[in-house]
């Protein structure tokens, strides 16, 4: 997968009128072979069920926190809180629109300072951390209710099965993301059901006389009512995966991302509101502590019934514990994309056999781990989670109102007004909360420290890719091109290569030689930025196959991709290349291997069409 056809050298090329070189046919249809695009198959729904995932899942814990810091004017904050996400919304459909290949604060502040970009990042990663450690630990509040232990070593303790709980899910994922665009739209429809039941059974039993006296106007000092909004800000976080879906949404990105955004903050606004007026009608002040943790279980248990606290108990917390999956897959994601761009080492891109970065997938386990052991409390977590957010939110806000595509005054001045906002959110929340300071200080002396390290050891880039490509295209002709052909799909391994060579001999074929680095990423990341010229291994495949097929007087044709789901991309390759056969290899894959991902050469031949036959190679592999 080259960066551009135009960068590649262009030895046996012909000259053009004014001296420059030029791309023969060929050699640019051999080029086209190294070039893969995600397709951008994300519908409205899809993205709105992820970000419904955060932004509704959110008041699961954020109805309580607004009771716990202001029980009288908790109504007040709740309708700030989402007007600021409307705000914010809005914000992330002119991202989305001037960001079409993706919107997220790493990818819209790359375009404008790399170290820019890291900080964002690392901002994210620590929202991510927060998220998986709040997630996690108030979901087994929901889980335990009234009999939770304020004891991390206790049985009954929320902070060691929010513990138990990461560890499992991060080993998981070493089989692979276990969060999809579908299993969104299934949880964000189990969040509207316990919304809508809680709401259509309250709505009746308030005593709308009796509300005015339940909900005092604001007479607390400026300042304190600031700080008690600060507090409730913990809603956004989901706002920023809407921008990284924007590079595999659907077209036009501008209708897709507007739909999915204004469906999701309409019901998250109006709801809070609903649940927030329920919520002050059923409890007295002096409850302002009993359910900060779990106040949607209670509501449904005040307005419905047991049946219905526990229903919500349960499907709440599974639906928390959700969010930590959706997280860590972020969180791995994350790591890989920031050591692709030679901001991290290399180290954290290193693959399992289910192509997930392994070593990203236990730092992604470990850090929330180590967080609740320091803290297991959901109003502290609840600083160290805004700070994270609010930061990254900030500065894609601040570079969407600089980008000269955002025209209008209106637009301008609502991005900048908007973003100096949350600037004075992050500023309140890093001079009155130090355990908030010090967690995104270490995040950022961690990350920034890495960084410098990576980029110190890193020498000047060398050139063997390029020697690479220009072999491949001096063998190329565009009689090989339009010949007989025969593919053989690799693994990254040349142990075919001899084989693979003298069969298409044999046939008089050139030989496509197919290897997908197969990479499982969050289902909002794109993969296409890893390139040939930084797979050192695929480099090496590549280069002993030409020198096979040079002995044998074969044309080698390479086709070197990155994705999901090798079958499909080698059915692809196949159907588009007009080959013959398909040339495998027996699969030595284990069991594990095979229940996870299935049979490789099962599912090719179930793609293929029927006049593409699949041929088993006997070659040992060294």
């Amino acid at each position: 997968m080259m960066d551009s056809a135009s960068s590649a050298p262009q030895s046996g090329s012909g000259a053009g009128q004014d001296g420059s070189e030029t791309i023969r046919p060929a050699e640019r249809h051999a080029l086209s072979l190294l070039v893969s695009h995600r397709p951008r198959n994300v519908t409205w729904r899809q993205a709105a069920g992820l970000l419904f995932g955060d932004w509704g899942t959110s008041r699961l814990y954020v109805l309580g926190l607004a009771f716990f810091f202001a029980p009288r004017t908790s109504l007040w904050l709740l309708a700030a809180m989402s007007l600021l996400l409307l705000a914010v919304g809005w914000a992330y459909t002119q991202i989305c629109r001037v960001y079409p290949d993706g919107g997220g604060v790493y990818t819209a502040a790359k375009r404008v300072s790399r170290t820019l970009a890291v900080i964002g990042a690392l901002l994210l990663f620590a929202d991510y951390v927060v998220t998986a450690s709040l997630s996690s630990l108030d979901g087994f509040h929901y889980f335990f209710g009234k009999h939770a232990s304020t004891d991390l070593f206790s049985l009954t303790s929320p902070g060691m099965w929010a513990i138990v709980s990461i560890i499992a899910i991060g080993l998981l994922n070493f089989l692979g993301p276990r969060h999809t665009g579908g299993f969104a739209i299934v949880a964000a429809a189990g969040m509207i059901f316990i919304t809508l039941l809680i709401s259509v059974f309250a709505m009746p039993q308030v005593n709308w006389a009796a509300l005015p006296a339940r909900i005092t106007p604001i007479t607390d000092p400026p300042l304190t009512v600031w700080l008690q909004f600060v507090a409730i800000v913990l809603a956004l976080s989901g706002v920023e995966a809407i921008g990284n879906l924007a590079g595999v949404m659907k077209k036009p990105v501008t209708l897709t991302a507007r739909k999915a955004i204004w469906v999701v903050a309409a019901e998250v606004a109006l709801f809070n509101l609903l649940l927030g007026v329920a919520m002050v009608s059923a409890l007295p002040d002096s409850a302002r502590a009993d359910h900060k943790e779990d106040m949607l279980a209670f509501l449904g248990g005040h307005f419905i019934g047991h049946w219905a606290e526990m229903s919500v108990r349960a499907l709440g917390g599974v639906l928390l514990l959700s969010a930590v999956n959706t997280v860590i897959t972020g969180m791995i994601s994350l790591q890989y994309l920031l050591s692709r761009d030679g901001e991290l080492p290399s180290c954290l891109q290193k693959l399992n056999r289910f192509g997930v970065p392994w070593l990203a997938a236990i730092v992604a386990m470990v850090v929330p781990c180590i967080v609740l052991l320091v803290s297991h409390e959901l109003e502290s977590l609840a600083a160290l989670y805004a700070i994270g957010v609010v930061g990254a939110v900030a500065i894609n806000v601040s570079l969407v109102a600089m980008h000269p595509r955002v025209r209008g005054w209106w637009r301008k001045g609502g991005a900048v007004l908007l973003a100096v906002i949350l600037g004075a959110i992050w500023i309140t929340l890093a001079l009155t909360k130090m355990h908030a300071l010090i967690f995104v200080t270490i995040v950022m002396v961690v990350g920034l420290t890495a960084r410098f390290i990576t980029r110190r050891m890193s020498g000047p880039a060398v050139g063997p890719a390029a020697l690479l490509r220009r072999a491949i295209l001096e063998q190329i002709t565009p009689e090989a091109l339009s010949g007989r052909k025969v593919l053989v799909a690799t693994a990254g391994s040349s142990h075919l290569a001899a084989a693979a060579v003298e069969y298409a001999s044999r046939n008089h074929a050139s030989l496509v030689v197919a290897f997908v680095r197969e990479i499982s990423l969050a289902h909002n990341v794109t993969v296409e930025g890893m390139t040939l010229d930084q797979d050192h291994p695929a480099q090496t495949m590549f280069a002993e196959f030409l020198s096979v097929g040079h002995r044998h007087g074969v044309v080698i044709i390479p086709m070197y991709d990155v994705g999901t789901d090798a079958a499909e991309q080698l059915a692809e390759a196949a159907a588009m290349e007009g080959v013959d056969e398909i040339l495998m290899g027996s699969s030595r894959r284990g069991l594990v291997h095979r229940m996870i991902k299935g049979s490789l050469q099962r599912r090719l031949e179930t793609l293929l069409p029927r006049e593409i036959r699949v041929h088993v190679l006997d070659a040992q592999a060294p």
